[in-house]
């Protein structure tokens, strides 16, 4: 069993509850946003101590945060009552998830207590609910290590190897009337992936590489792609 099993029925939970779910944002297994509600789930194997000390690190940003752990064999409330106590007195909440194949399922026993410390990291909250907004659809898993994480700034480049891929050589003008980022000047300047290159002065293409790339994220590549080809006037497509 890995951390990883844990994460769709917990994501199928929340979004279930209608809420916007994200999984690995900014060091957070996964984020659950609607309306004015912001939480943090930590996703483990087992009940531990840097489990508790990661919900307590999360809760600083003002977040409602539950632990998840799969539902212990021969579970009773007799036996956890000690547990609970503690998850309690910390203010984090409590999900059990029933790893069944097919039929697994995530229920909250508990919920988190609104946190009452006087110190709360603003930036962090900010900077966490900034890189929700900033993706589109969401393909990482929550609990996953050693693979490639989906940021908002990967999205963008993503995007903008669309609209280059679709529509040729282009101005950082030209992709922003396509969608593309507010910031495609720098993202094209800086290129941290290579997937971008200067033709001439102003004016940018997909290179081979770039085509390469998308092949690593083909949810985006399809999801834009399709965006793009939905508002290219009838003429074009």
């Amino acid at each position: 069993m890995t951390e990883k099993e844990l994460y769709p029925p917990v994501r199928d939970l929340f979004e279930k509850r209608g809420y916007k779910v994200n999984a690995e944002v900014k060091d957070c297994d996964m984020t659950a946003v609607k309306d004015d509600e912001f939480i943090i789930i930590e996703l483990k194997r087992n009940m531990t101590v840097t489990l508790l000390a990661q919900g307590l690190k999360r809760q600083r940003t003002g977040a409602d945060v539950f632990v998840a752990v799969p539902k212990p064999k021969n579970y009773s409330f007799n036996k956890f009552r000690q547990i609970f106590s503690v998850l309690k007195k910390l203010e984090l909440g409590l999900i059990f998830v029933s790893l069944r194949g097919e039929h697994s399922f995530a229920e909250i026993v508990f919920e988190p207590k609104p946190y009452t410390s006087t110190y709360k990291n603003q930036k962090k909250r900010r900077e966490i609910l900034r890189e929700i907004d900033g993706r589109s659809i969401d393909t990482n898993t929550g609990g996953v290590t050693g693979t490639k994480i989906v940021t908002a700034y990967t999205e963008k480049c993503i995007k903008i190897a669309c609209i280059l891929d679709m529509y040729g050589e282009l101005s950082p003008k030209e992709i922003r009337g396509y969608g593309g980022a507010d910031n495609t000047q720098t993202i094209l300047q800086f290129n941290s992936y290579g997937w971008y290159e200067k033709v001439r002065k102003g004016v940018y293409r997909i290179t081979d590489e770039g085509r390469k790339g998308l092949l690593d994220y083909p949810e985006l590549e399809k999801y834009y792609t399709e965006m793009l080809t939905k508002d290219m006037p009838d003429d074009q497509q």
